[in-house]
């Protein structure tokens, strides 16, 4: 599947957009006042990727101490499988990057039963690190903490240029930033 897509940082102007791929995407959507204040928040990195101006997918997180934690990661269900993900971890370690020197590590939940995001972000070098037990409340399902840890030993740039290479040469090639 080729795809022109356009990834940028999503602001409140995307706010309904992003409501809508949430509720499509999670169990416990975040509300429109916790996103408000989400993506207000200087310290808090979203990004979007948009496919003919709609919003097809987002990432984001934010700097604790030196760990970059990624919050909520999601793609419209029609575009699972097809790299968007993987372009997205790409551009937020591209952002973190900026960040060299603070970060040391980078880490984020997934459900137990989420298989291809476990099996998309070890592509990425994450591992298990831990679980929390019933940690999504609407189901009672565990979270396996996946972490990158050691960043401050290898080379960042290294990596992403590691990553780049795995993405599909669609998304390599069709990818505008803003």
């Amino acid at each position: 599947m080729r795809l022109g897509l356009e990834v940028r940082t999503v602001t409140l102007e995307d706010l309904e957009d992003i409501l809508e791929l949430d509720v499509e995407s999670f169990l416990e959507p975040w509300s429109s006042s916790l996103w408000e204040l989400e993506l207000s928040r200087k310290e808090r990195i979203y990004i979007g990727a948009f496919n003919q101006r709609k919003l097809v997918g987002f990432i984001g997180g934010l700097l604790a101490y030196t760990d970059f934690h990624i919050t909520t990661v999601a793609t419209k269900r029609k575009f699972r499988g097809s790299g968007i993900a993987s372009v997205l971890l790409y551009e937020i370690f591209r952002k973190i990057e900026s960040l060299w020197g603070e970060v040391e590590s980078i880490t984020l939940e997934v459900r137990a039963s989420n298989k291809p995001a476990q099996g998309l972000y070890r592509k990425f070098g994450f591992a298990p690190v831990g679980l929390r037990r019933g940690y999504y409340q609407a189901d009672n399902e565990d979270a396996i903490i996946m972490s990158l840890e050691n960043l401050q030993c290898e080379n960042l740039a290294d990596k992403l240029l590691e990553i780049k290479r795995k993405l599909p040469v669609t998304f390599a090639e069709g990818v505008s930033r803003q």
